[in-house]
């Protein structure tokens, strides 16, 4: 730019500025493009902000804001009693697929499952004729996944709320 500033380019958009001035930017816009992209962008946020307009607050709205400063924030969707019934539901399911596993419930399960009819096969699609399968691994990951969501309830609905409400105290 030709030492154009923003400042000057926003000054010429409002119509400000004296004729010498304004002639100056004219005759750098005419010359340089970089100047003229930039009046350009100007222009548009310069529209934006006219077009918009800021709405007030109500009169009493840094009185509500103040006085709800102390208040309690809103209690989240799961609810502590909630959440220990999904904690407890969640480890009774998880136990009893351990003890399921352990037992050996699930040795004789495994085998192989069939993709010989499958009708995702053609000429473009090549599966193989079976893929072995153990429902003791899949137990397993069961368990785990379970566990997780274990973890996750646990945090989100009894350890997060208790120590917020100590950080309050």
């Amino acid at each position: 730019m030709q030492n154009i500033t923003d400042n000057e380019l926003l000054d010429f958009l409002d119509g400000n500025g004296d004729e010498r001035d304004r002639a100056r930017i004219e005759k750098s816009i005419s010359s340089d493009l970089t100047v003229k992209k930039r009046l350009e962008e100007l222009r548009l946020v310069h529209q934006f902000l006219q077009g918009n307009t800021l709405s007030s607050p109500s009169k009493n709205f840094t009185q509500r804001v103040m006085s709800n400063l102390h208040a309690r924030p809103a209690s989240s969707l799961l609810s502590p009693k909630n959440g220990l019934i999904l904690l407890a539901g969640l480890l009774i399911a998880s136990l009893l697929a351990l003890t399921l596993t352990s037992s050996g419930a699930f040795d004789q399960w495994h085998g192989f499952l069939p993709f010989d009819s499958s009708p995702l096969k053609n000429k473009w699609v090549t599966l193989p004729s079976s893929v072995p399968f153990d429902i003791k691994v899949f137990v397993k990951v069961v368990v785990l996944i379970n566990a997780a969501l274990a973890l996750l309830l646990l945090d989100r609905t009894i350890l997060r709320p208790y120590f917020q409400r100590r950080k309050f105290s």
